[in-house]
């Protein structure tokens, strides 16, 4: 994933070595993380958006508004419920909304929200956060993160690699102890994977620890 790290650091006049020691790290890693050859932990990007004093909306490139302190306006959309990052378990609906930035919404009218729960994701999707997920019924983007219904009620999210006959879940965790699953319809009583939808977005909510 490309971030908007240089942008961010040019604008706020900052050069790599400067934002490498307000981060604690060295300038040849601020280097990779610019240029998107490695993923960055939650946390680290998180204290980049505080160094740099940007949203984190911006460094993913879902908003050219870099300033958190000027007031974006916002729309209102579902939270369905919860969706483990992990073991899969069942999707509870909750009858609640979420305010996401309305060019977000503008990009995706139909998406919806949905909590987070496990670490089987913390790569790119920490625990406890809002998934916006895009609603299709296939995989058009292999490897990417989708929201999956597995035996038609338990709910996971998931890189999904596309079999010839089946799927791939592929967790993306910093606990190597996650395995991939694989359900091959070739195999007897394996069980249907029904595709939710793309996650293209996420947010942290208000009072969310780190």
């Amino acid at each position: 994933m490309k971030y908007q790290i240089a942008e961010a650091r040019k604008l706020r006049g900052m050069t790599q070595q400067e934002l490498a020691d307000a981060l604690g790290t060295t300038q040849q890693t601020v280097q990779r993380y610019e240029v998107g050859q490695v993923n960055i932990r939650t946390d680290k990007l998180i204290a980049i958006s505080q160094v740099l004093n940007v949203t984190l909306s911006y460094l993913l490139g879902m908003t050219s508004n870099p300033d958190p302190e000027e007031i974006c306006e916002t729309v209102p959309v579902p939270l369905l419920g919860s969706i483990a990052a992990g073991t899969p378990i069942e999707m509870i609906a909750v009858e609640d909304t979420y305010d996401i930035p309305a060019e977000v919404h503008n990009s995706y009218p139909k998406a919806f929200l949905l909590k987070v729960a496990g670490e089987s994701m913390n790569r790119v999707l920490p625990n406890g956060c809002y998934a916006l997920i895009n609603p299709c019924d296939t995989v058009e983007r292999p490897m990417k993160a989708y929201a999956v219904c597995v035996n038609g009620f338990d709910a996971t999210i998931k890189r999904v690699k596309v079999l010839e006959n089946g799927y791939e879940l592929i967790p993306d965790s910093n606990d190597p102890t996650f395995r991939s699953q694989i359900y091959d319809y070739n195999e007897p009583d394996t069980d249907p994977v029904t595709v939710i939808g793309q996650v293209v977005w996420y947010m942290v909510p208000f009072g969310f620890e780190i």
